[in-house]
């Protein structure tokens, strides 16, 4: 797989790592649920562990368990499910606020032809699952995405890019510079589209 990045030859990301309140429930959601295979464990000095799963050849989800750990805040460090400040009327989870630094959500991809096949199959483990959400850009649909919760309260995200976005004419593309941003902001807000 060739790198995108221009400074560092990158290959994907290794893992990204969260924090569990229950080891076990973990492994039964992540393996048993979305069937991710545990892959490795390590003991930290036995006040907890680090334990990684596969999602695909090249990356995966990883978490700590700390056997004295504090306590959530969503809305803080992580997005709340049910707080919806930005938009009320919007898929829970998606339109709640996080502080700086916090990861909003974890978002997989997955085949456009699949996602309301894997919501059924969520919902099939009675897990809460958002109606399918389309996310537009200037072009029309640009995302089609499903919301739902691990055992800790982490939002995860189901995505699947648009025919209009898989079609789309990518030899265009060209990355924003840095010396642009001042050109990309209305009102000190910057403007991706």
């Amino acid at each position: 797989m060739a790198t995108q990045a221009k400074n560092f030859e990158l290959r994907g990301f290794n893992h990204v790592a969260l924090v569990c309140e229950d080891m076990q429930a973990t492994v039964d959601f992540y393996e048993g649920v979305l069937g991710f295979p545990l892959v490795k464990t390590l003991d930290l000095g036995g006040h907890g562990q680090h334990f990684f799963f596969q999602v695909t050849e090249h990356d995966g989800v990883a978490f700590f368990w700390f056997d004295n750990v504090n306590a959530a805040q969503p809305g803080v460090a992580s997005a709340d499910w049910s707080a919806g400040e930005t938009n009320p009327g919007r898929a829970q989870g998606l339109a709640s606020k996080a502080a700086p630094g916090a990861m909003h959500h974890l978002s997989f991809g997955v085949p456009a032809e699949k996602l309301d096949e894997y919501r059924e199959v969520l919902e099939s483990h009675g897990i809460e699952v958002t109606e399918a959400i389309k996310h537009y850009d200037e072009n029309g649909e640009a995302i089609r995405s499903i919301y739902f919760r691990d055992p800790d309260g982490t939002i995860l995200e189901f995505s699947a890019w648009s025919e209009t976005m898989a079609t789309r004419d990518v030899s265009t593309f060209r990355p924003a510079a840095a010396s642009e941003a001042d050109a990309r902001r209305k009102d000190g807000i910057p403007i991706t589209l």
